[in-house]
């Protein structure tokens, strides 16, 4: 099996060598990694290209310097064509070294003719992380929660081999900057019959995760840049879902009504009504 690794960088050529370090390390090595480089900065990004260009078979590329959506994309388009998997990175993630592994020996055991429709994911954990975190689902308001059968099951973006076949079809949407694409995708990939399965065993590990310093904290004032893209991607998610992807009229009304009232209370409490208009600004939901 061929797999092929996208890495999306912005200014961190430290941390992207650790993560090529742990890719090309593994125990069953990746077909190929592609950086796409979001750095503004020449000298940055010289740097990044010569930390790419230490490891055989990795491809660098200046990226979009647009949203992380466009970024992926961008890596995507370079990546080799008889790929069977690909799997996306962000610079600071670093795979297990029995990553590849682990899902190889999965996808060995499973029939021909149904291997080629499965996504298969696995843990992305940091030093907080509980012993396992479990398989994810998304509840009606959008929200990433523990998967039961009532509710879609979702990826764990860094640890997921999507296959090539799927990714020639569906790129991501690049009306979302940032936040919730990668429920967007899933709700895309559940759609066209394809069967997402949680692998414990493959884990990554996130190297600069903070405790409590998520976007979750309360803090009162206007939302800032990372908690404006999160919230506007949740209205865009939520309505595409029930518009497009799983109509339903009710579901839709429903979803926008809880959505509105619960974010004006929200942003109430935290004296931050001033961000309504950077939220609907970049939620882009005048494209659906």
């Amino acid at each position: 099996m061929k797999i092929t690794a996208c890495i999306t960088t912005m200014n961190r050529p430290k941390e992207l060598g650790l993560c090529l370090d742990a890719l090309w390390n593994s125990s069953y090595l990746p077909h190929a990694v592609v950086v796409s480089d979001n750095s503004v900065d020449p000298e940055i990004q010289r740097q990044t290209e010569d930390v790419v260009n230490q490891y055989p078979k990795s491809i660098y590329r200046e990226g979009p310097h647009t949203g992380v959506t466009h970024n992926r994309n961008n890596a995507l388009r370079a990546v080799p064509p008889d790929t069977d998997r690909v799997l996306f990175l962000a610079d600071d993630i670093c795979v297990k070294p029995d990553f590849f592994e682990c899902a190889v020996d999965y996808y060995k055991r499973i029939p021909p003719d149904v291997r080629d429709k499965i996504i298969l994911y696995g843990q992305n954990r940091d030093e907080y992380s509980p012993p396992e975190i479990g398989p994810l689902g998304v509840n009606f308001r959008g929200y990433f929660c523990e998967w039961n059968p009532k509710v879609p099951i979702v990826v764990n973006l860094y640890a997921t081999l999507f296959p090539k076949e799927f990714l020639d079809r569906e790129q991501w949407d690049e009306h979302i900057f940032l936040g919730q694409e990668d429920i967007e995708l899933s709700l895309r990939a559940l759609r066209q019959g394809y069967q997402i399965i949680y692998h414990p065993e493959m884990e990554v590990f996130d190297l600069c995760v903070k405790p409590n310093h998520g976007v979750t904290a309360f803090k009162r004032g206007p939302l800032n840049q990372y908690e404006t893209y999160v919230a506007a991607s949740r209205l865009y998610v939520g309505i595409k879902r029930y518009k497009h992807l799983y109509p339903d009229r009710i579901k839709l009304l429903l979803f926008q009504i809880l959505f509105y009232s619960h974010m004006t209370i929200y942003l109430l409490r935290k004296r931050a009504i001033q961000s309504w208009p950077a939220i609907l600004k970049e939620s882009r939901i005048k494209a659906l």
